[in-house]
C-alpha cells in the first residue's frame, strides 16, 4: 500500500522531496506543483530510471490522487523505497489553498 500524504503535511515537507507530476502533458496547463518534474504516468516506467534518483524520496501527484497512487507503485517495483502520493491530488491541493505555478 503507497504510502499517502495529505496537502498541507505535503506542502511544509515539499524541500525534502523530488516532486513529480504523472499527469499527461494536455493536464498541465492547469497548473504544476513548485520544481515538479513531469513524467506522465504512460511514460514513468520507461523514463523512471533515468530521471527519478532513487535515493531521494519521492512525492507523487495527479489530478484526484488515483494515478499517483499506481505510479507509487511502479516506482516501488523499479527499487524505490521513499516513495508517498499526495492524497486527493491537485484538486485536493487546489481546494487546501495552497499554491500551484503555471507551467514553464
Amino acid at each position: 500500500m503507497p504510502r499517502a500524504l495529505d496537502p498541507h503535511t505535503a506542502y511544509h515537507l515539499l524541500d525534502r522531496f523530488q516532486i513529480v507530476d504523472v499527469r499527461e502533458p494536455e493536464e498541465w496547463a492547469e497548473g504544476v506543483l513548485p520544481e515538479a518534474l513531469r513524467l506522465p504516468l504512460s511514460h514513468l516506467e520507461a523514463l523512471a530510471p533515468l530521471r527519478v534518483a532513487r535515493e531521494r524520496p519521492v512525492l507523487l501527484y495527479c489530478r484526484s490522487g488515483n494515478r499517483s497512487r499506481e505510479a507509487a507503485q511502479t516506482l516501488a517495483r523499479l527499487g524505490h523505497r521513499q516513495v508517498w502520493h499526495l492524497e486527493g491530488g491537485l484538486t485536493a491541493w487546489r481546494a487546501a489553498g495552497l499554491p500551484c505555478i503555471p507551467p514553464s
